[in-house]
């Protein structure tokens, strides 16, 4: 087993029983409020659009890579290659559309702060200061959008014959590890914004959110969101 092999497989498992310890030790102790009417939209059609390209691409090149480079260790060919550069192309479309689409959203204010001085996800209190998106979404967000052009880019640049054997080489090793990086992340943001916020992945669907629900998680963004005409 190569190095890369050996630190993708802790890295991985590492980080699925580090939601699994949450889960048992924080989410569960958490109040939740309930499902109830889905009285506030969360998401637009657009926003979900996105979210289902990006997820869905990503699952794609993250089973063919992996399975490559931790599988048999070599590298991909025939159809196997042929689908994850297809899939490479729709992530990195949707990758642009998530940029578009929430960086404003996921600026870094003052709340941020409090939301991480008071304990953040490692908190089982009430409700923590959070806008729309809390301090943990945002520090995901920055962290897959700079992991995600990492791994772009370094396979586009890969594709020219401007860096020779020893330039070859390195793309690859920034391809591979910003990938990594990016698939653990991506599980703990998996697991905080589902498990742990029970709820969250309807909205994903529907677009929405109960009022309780919108207060408990996020409550400076519930607060503020228009009630609708029945409330």
């Amino acid at each position: 087993m190569s190095g890369f092999q050996l630190y993708a497989t802790v890295g991985i498992v590492a980080a699925v029983l580090a939601a699994a310890v949450h889960y048992v030790l924080v989410a569960r102790r958490r109040p939740h409020p309930g499902l109830g009417l889905r009285g506030v939209r969360r998401y637009s059609l657009w926003e979900r659009l996105v979210h289902a390209a990006l997820g869905s691409s990503f699952l794609v090149l993250a089973a063919t890579g992996f399975y490559a480079s931790i599988g048999w260790g070599g590298p991909m060919s025939g159809y196997l290659l042929m689908v994850h550069t297809i899939f490479g192309a729709v992530f990195a479309v949707s990758v642009a559309a998530m940029l578009v689409t929430w960086a404003a959203g996921h600026a870094f204010a003052p709340p941020d702060g409090q939301w991480l001085r008071l304990g953040g996800c490692l908190s089982a209190a009430g409700d923590l200061p959070a806008g729309r998106f809390d301090a943990g979404d945002k520090v995901y967000f920055w962290l897959a959008a700079a992991a995600g052009l990492a791994t772009l880019l370094s396979m586009l640049l890969s594709m020219t014959s401007l860096f020779g054997t020893t330039g070859q080489a390195l793309l690859y090793d920034v391809h591979r590890w910003s990938a990594l990086a990016l698939v653990i992340a991506t599980i703990w943001h998996a697991y905080a914004t589902t498990l742990a916020k029970p709820g969250a992945l309807g909205a994903l669907v529907s677009g929405r959110v109960s009022r309780a629900w919108a207060e408990r998680y996020h409550p400076l963004w519930g607060r503020a969101a228009d009630r609708p005409p029945s409330e």
